[in-house]
């Protein structure tokens, strides 16, 4: 999979991203979802390097060659608003978002991860992550309450393990458990319907 990422993206190189300045966000307006950029990439990696040690992440990053691999992908989907979806032996082309929660010009909060086969499908939750620095403050519930209404009328899919915050985070976004398998793996879903008032109160 590599070698075909590499032949479609070129010999791209990225940039680490600068630490967050987070005195800088204190005292800003309301949180907002935008679209990250390849700057942003390095600090999802992180993340889900993270999450792998608490055996939380959908990837196995346990080589250069696969964080490689997946790093690839995401700049794929900033640059060409695609992600590149194992599917058997093959890799197709599914729609794919980017986001990130950030206090106006200041850091990134929280960043998230979607994609859907077609326009026909349901958006499906990759990933997302609080940055440590901000955890603990309701923005996991933010950031998935930000991409519902960013995704407006299409119907937001998850599994994860119910292990950690995640799960909760989920429920104050008005995601609802519809499955648990004999693993532990909760299937979530939030329906395409969303009432404002319901936000302002969750979060509050």
């Amino acid at each position: 999979m590599l070698a075909t990422l590499k032949r479609w993206l070129g010999a791209a190189t990225t940039n680490p991203a600068e630490a967050p300045d987070v005195e800088s966000a204190r005292g800003k307006a309301v949180p907002g979802l935008v679209a990250a950029g390849e700057e942003d990439i390095a600090l999802l990696l992180e993340a889900a390097r993270r999450a792998e040690g608490e055996g939380l992440s959908p990837w196995v990053l346990r080589d250069e060659a696969r964080l490689e691999t997946l790093r690839r992908s995401l700049e794929f989907v900033v640059h060409r608003g695609l992600w590149l979806q194992r599917e058997g032996d093959q890799v197709v082309h599914w729609q794919g978002r980017l986001l990130a929660l950030r206090h106006g010009d200041g850091p990134v909060l929280g960043m998230l991860l979607v994609c859907r086969r077609d326009d026909e499908a349901a958006w499906q939750l990759r990933f997302f992550f609080v940055a440590p620095e901000w955890q603990g403050r309701g923005h996991g519930a933010r950031l998935l309450q930000a991409a519902r209404r960013e995704l407006r009328g299409t119907p937001l899919q998850t599994r994860l393990p119910l292990t950690g915050a995640a799960p909760a985070s989920l429920e104050a976004a008005g995601f609802r458990r519809m499955h648990v398998d004999a693993g532990g793996v909760a299937s979530f879903e939030a329906p395409a319907q969303w009432n404002d008032q319901r936000e302002r109160t969750s979060v509050a």
